[in-house]
């Protein structure tokens, strides 16, 4: 069996390092739990036909392309460091960062006292850096910057700069405040990203693979849509003469379900809406006379859109 897989059986990466601790979170949100601990290999207790192996982040496209795995998750910017993005197809891009809803960004940033105020002043600069080729690409790409001295960083790489190993770094962040707060300047954007699913092009020829990858990704976009903006299942008695503006009114997820009840002059309406459209729209409805308006909350939404035509 080439790197010791099974046939039958979908390999599915799951990250080290920053990525890991969310990516777990998420699979088991979305109905995938594994237990933590110090195994590189785990297998769920609901689906035998899928193996998640832990892997380097940064080697995750290289093991992907490799066939060592199916299928995994990490960041776009280590696809690219990696020159990868051409030997591996993305299936999903996902949105789950420490403080906002928003990708990550690689920048370049400096001490104040560095004389280096934007991106073509580190010409012939020593830059800091655990994306070398990533930040010799971009900063030539988009600043026309190739005469560069690329000093490799494993970690503190802001520290390089104030012991003087550098003359600026690169770091990804999602907001900057921590590299202000520390007396760093940031001086340009490099790239944006943010995590990923990538495929081994093999394996997305096999159907039932792909459709294994994209059940769950399906699951993990569910998850994250909720969490980005609540939804809530709205229970609601609307009088029968004011149905046909109430259901102009609700802007819902899934068309609301109506269902007569005794009293013919009311009917039963259940809406799925939004956590933000919801606090404008009760008192709209009240004031038609709606009553016995009950939301709760729902974990996930699955709708239509979240299944995507592959053209491979």
């Amino acid at each position: 069996m080439p790197y010791g897989k099974e046939d039958g059986v979908l390999y599915f990466g799951i990250p080290s390092g920053s990525l890991n601790e969310q990516v777990l979170r998420l699979l088991e949100k979305s109905g995938r739990p594994l237990k933590k601990g110090r195994q590189y290999e785990m297998m769920g207790p609901y689906d035998k036909d899928v193996v998640f192996r832990v892997l380097d982040r940064k080697e995750m496209p290289q093991k992907v392309r490799d066939g060592i795995v199916d299928c995994g998750i990490t960041g776009k910017d280590y696809v690219f460091e990696a020159g990868m993005e051409q030997d591996v197809e993305v299936l999903g891009d996902f949105i789950f960062s420490k403080y906002t809803n928003q990708p990550s960004r690689l920048v370049l940033a400096t001490r104040p006292e560095s004389g280096i105020v934007n991106p073509p002043d580190c010409a012939g600069k020593i830059i800091a850096t655990e994306l070398p080729n990533l930040t010799r690409r971009r900063m030539a790409e988009l600043y026309g910057v190739e005469d560069l001295r690329i000093l490799k960083s494993e970690g503190k790489t802001e520290a390089k700069v104030m012991m003087g190993e550098s003359d600026a770094f690169t770091d990804i962040t999602e907001t900057g405040a921590t590299l202000k707060a520390n007396g760093n300047i940031i001086v340009g954007e490099l790239f944006t990203s943010n995590p990923q699913l990538i495929a081994n092009r093999e394996a997305i020829k096999n159907p039932a693979k792909l459709e294994k990858m994209e059940d769950i990704r399906i699951c993990i976009d569910a998850v994250l849509q909720a969490e980005r903006e609540p939804v809530f299942m709205v229970f609601m008695d609307v009088p029968t003469r004011v149905l046909k503006e109430v259901e102009q009114l609700l802007p819902s997820v899934v068309s609301p379900t109506v269902s007569p009840v005794v009293d013919a002059a009311w009917v039963s309406v259940t809406v799925v809406i939004r956590e933000s459209e919801l606090n404008i729209l009760a008192p709209k409805l009240l004031r038609l006379g709606v009553d016995g308006i009950v939301p709760i909350p729902a974990p996930k939404v699955f709708t239509q859109d979240m299944i995507r035509a592959r053209h491979f």
